[in-house]
């Protein structure tokens, strides 16, 4: 079996091997890529903050100071409805150059295409080191806890630059918008739905009252004023989860929502934050009895890294040579762990296999693009151990 068949096998087992985060813990699919990396000669050590979800670092070149640090998370979203799919989602069902499955290409086929980067780096080692972090737990929210924070925290994490290896080699995202998460806990007055008292105005209705605020939220607009690449953007306020009641007869006195910010540089926690204070002022004032409390729930800053950082001028040199064209430089919507690795001092860029259906139906990785990524991801170790 040539290489290149045994990763596609290797990808095909990883998708095979269910990660499912909150479901199936990581170790089965770190086990995996651990016993290739090894049989194939490359370095690895596995480290883990909590033993079924544990890390594992494959490690390529001399001692000293990392060079790139690729990064791919091991954990996956669930497979939703499996009736949906053409395919069962953990079959890793090849036809054509797609290859199907829940964490195709999100982010296992990233990983598998790092991977390769090091196989082909092998036979002529750059000066500088070149390491592949697989991290568990990314799926949950992007917060790192047992992936990349706990690495940081060992002074496992280094490197001139990053490429975490999410899909896509038309755009190379430096960045991404922020997320503020809350909850809005309302509180009423219970009474019988049937009674004179509620028709007379006694009771508070807290559903009511918290939909007519989640509704003000949504329509929130703010003055972005961006100009620079986050200029299709702008600070989205979302209630995402709304709960409440405890009968069909009675007037419910506790409800719940969720409300999901994307920020903008331009647009602060603390600008929301106030916007939110006066929004609930208002509506409670209009509402006698009802009563609003706002639970901080998550918070991850927006974050951008220059244009002409090293890792940027190393991807499009590598791009143009092996792809044949610079990716547009952008930044995305969602937020992912580039943030992290951003305040540590590792500029961060997203680069990766084709693919599609990402947390959908029918996820898929094109096969054909995974070793063209691993030239560019080989090509970008030896730019920045020479500049």
């Amino acid at each position: 079996m040539n290489q290149h068949a045994e990763l596609i096998t290797l990808l095909q087992t990883l998708v095979q091997t269910p990660s499912v985060n909150g479901v199936h813990p990581e170790a089965a699919v770190a086990e995996v890529v651990a016993r290739f990396a090894q049989a194939h000669g490359l370095a690895v050590e596995v480290v883990a903050r909590a033993a079924a979800r544990p890390n594992v670092l494959v490690r390529l070149g001399p001692p000293g100071e990392v060079g790139l640090l690729l990064v791919a998370h091991t954990d996956t979203v669930a497979p939703g409805d499996e009736a949906a799919w053409t395919h069962p989602p953990f079959s890793g069902v090849i036809e054509g150059d797609r290859l199907y499955g829940r964490g195709a290409v999100d982010n296992k086929g990233g990983l598998v295409a790092a991977l390769a980067a090091l196989l082909l780096l092998q036979t002529d080692p750059p000066s500088r080191p070149v390491v592949l972090a697989c991290v568990p737990d990314e799926e949950a929210g992007a917060t790192g806890t047992l992936g990349i924070k706990h690495l940081n925290a060992l002074g496992k994490l280094s490197g001139r630059g990053a490429i975490y290896t999410y899909p896509g080699t038309d755009e190379l995202v430096l960045g991404h918008r922020g997320v503020y998460r809350f909850k809005l806990v309302a509180r009423g007055q219970a009474v019988h739905s049937g009674s004179l008292a509620w028709q007379q105005g006694q009771g508070c209705n807290a559903v009511t009252g918290l939909a007519e605020l989640a509704l003000a939220l949504e329509g929130l607009r703010f003055a972005d004023g961006s100009t620079d690449l986050f200029a299709p953007y702008r600070t989205v306020v979302t209630p995402t989860v709304l709960r409440g009641g405890a009968g069909p007869s009675i007037v419910p006195d506790l409800a719940e929502a969720y409300v999901d910010v994307r920020l903008t540089p331009n647009v602060s926690r603390q600008m929301v934050e106030q916007t939110v204070a006066e929004l609930v002022e208002a509506t409670t004032a209009r509402r006698p009895g009802l009563r609003v409390e706002v639970v901080p729930d998550v918070y991850l800053p927006p974050t951008v890294i220059p244009t002409d950082a090293p890792i940027v001028r190393a991807v499009q040199a590598a791009a143009r040579q092996w792809l044949g064209r610079p990716p547009v430089l952008t930044v995305s919507g969602p937020a992912n762990e580039s943030y992290l690795l951003n305040g540590y001092g590792i500029p961060t860029c997203i680069f990766g296999p084709e693919g599609g259906n990402a947390h959908a139906a029918d996820e898929y990785v094109v096969l054909d693009t995974l070793f063209p990524v691993a030239e560019v991801y080989a090509e970008v170790a030896r730019w920045l151990a020479e500049h």
